[in-house]
């Protein structure tokens, strides 16, 4: 991050009011929208753009809907309870289509812009709008970042979104591998690297897959072609156990500056507004050691503090100052590997890949878990619930762990020491929420924004993708 130094301070200048943001408007004037510049420097700006969407507020909202976050104070308790209106969105949508979408076409279509160069920006494109539609359900796609055309985009159903995203990725890894050993500034981790950023794309594309394997099946069974698809791309993805090939968010420590925007919100911008007293996701984890092969002490010193409150912002833990923060793990990759053998049958496969994304959990957070054996699951519904439960905490705080309750209905589960069965359950009321709400601006500007905008729909209601 140091050679995009006095890019990520100006773009941070937002990050500092990133907790601001709910609560006070005028960003008229976006810094991640530059007017000329290479293409190489379009695609950083495009870069933290994406950062700011993916680890900003959204999120936060994912993490609160998902029990691994809850929101004590101010609007937070109302979010935390599902409450929450298309305004709280504007600032998100508008990263999403006019910092990140725009600025990674600019990026393709640039005539200094290399092959190597386009194919990265093609994979973060597909990558990002497959997330956009997984959030909201129907988003524009075809039609959007054309300003001086159409003011007013159509709104894509989502499976034709995800359909566009995947081959926007594999048009990408075409650019990408055609020129191998290219590199290019990059702000993320991989420095450029061709073989992460392809790994990092079949990743990518196993993830949208099975949200379409569950879209084209059912709860109980999913689509077997897509499944097998997810295997295909997920085993040329990001697997190495020891974290080297992770997709990272790199940060420093300045506030305004290059801060982990967790940390920059929790400490420093609104202290206080959120915590993790009663959460399900630690006091699963906390029960996890009563299977008899499971060790979390270290996941939970790494993510939260010792009295298991709040989040862990000191030296060392996953929301310090100047901590990375995850963009696709290998441990995600071993767990849509483990899920999909599991739904097609194959428990022994499953096992395998259940057990790497613990090898990996050992390596990278210090746990000291023993690996599962095939007597330790009774029936294969009790191994997929397993790897249902591992997907659930490896997403932590990310907003791929919306995407996976939805996906699976919420089942979630842990036993205590007696062998009591717990169960994730509303926050508020008897039914979770399902979806992003459109911005604000979208629904009074865009006049083919969806029945929202009448208030047909809401945060309760399904998308196409887990109807």
């Amino acid at each position: 991050m140091k050679t995009i130094s006095s890019i990520f301070l100006i773009v941070l200048m937002i990050a500092g009011l990133a907790g601001c943001e709910r609560y006070v408007s005028g960003y008229d004037t976006n810094p991640l929208a530059p007017q000329s510049a290479d293409a190489s420097k379009v695609f950083v700006d495009a870069q933290l753009g994406y950062v700011m969407f993916t680890e900003g507020f959204c999120s936060q909202v994912a993490a609160m809907w998902t029990d691994q976050l809850r929101g004590v104070k101010l609007q937070f308790t109302a979010y935390n309870g599902y409450t929450i209106s298309e305004g709280e969105f504007k600032t998100d949508w508008s990263l999403a289509y006019a910092s990140t979408l725009k600025n990674l076409r600019l990026v393709q279509s640039a005539g200094d812009a290399s092959q190597g160069l386009r194919g990265a920006a093609g994979i973060l494109e597909g990558h990002h709008m497959a997330n956009v539609a997984a959030m909201w359900g129907d988003v524009p796609y075809s039609e959007a970042i054309q300003v001086a055309t159409n003011t007013t985009p159509h709104f894509d159903k989502q499976e034709a979104v995800y359909t566009q995203a995947l081959a926007t990725i594999d048009r990408g890894i075409a650019d990408l591998t055609a020129k191998a050993g290219v590199v290019f500034q990059d702000a993320f981790s991989y420095n450029g690297n061709v073989a992460q950023w392809a790994k990092f794309a079949h990743s990518a594309k196993a993830r949208y897959l099975m949200h379409l394997a569950r879209a084209k099946g059912s709860v109980s069974s999913y689509d077997v072609a897509t499944l097998n698809s997810v295997i295909t791309e997920a085993n040329q993805g990001i697997l190495a156990t020891n974290g080297v090939d992770d997709l990272l968010f790199l940060h420093g420590s300045t506030w305004h500056g290059n801060m982990n925007l967790w940390h920059s919100f929790g400490v420093w911008d609104r202290s206080g507004n959120t915590n993790v007293a009663g959460a399900f996701v630690v006091t699963m984890l906390k029960n996890r050691q009563w299977d008899g092969k499971s060790s979390e002490t270290g996941r939970l010193a790494y993510y939260f503090n010792a009295a298991g409150t709040d989040l862990n912002y000191t030296k060392g833990g996953a929301y310090d100052a100047g901590a990375s923060y995850p963009g696709f793990r290998a441990s995600e990759t071993r767990l849509l590997l483990a899920e999909a053998y599991a739904r097609l049958g194959n428990t022994a496969s499953a096992l395998t890949e259940l057990n790497a994304a613990r090898t990996y959990n050992n390596a990278i957070f210090g746990n000291a878990s023993a690996a599962f054996v095939a007597a330790d699951f009774p029936t294969p519904a009790a191994l997929l619930q397993a790897i249902l439960n591992e997907e659930y905490l490896a997403l932590m705080h990310q907003m791929e762990v919306f995407s996976l309750l939805r996906r699976i209905d919420y089942k979630i589960t842990y036993r205590d020491q007696s062998g009591a069965v717990y169960s994730l359950q509303p926050k508020r009321g008897t039914v979770f929420p399902y979806r992003f709400l459109y911005s604000a601006d979208e629904v009074t500007a865009n006049t083919n924004t969806p029945a929202e905008a009448l208030g047909v729909l809401d945060q309760f209601t399904r998308t196409w993708a887990n109807r």
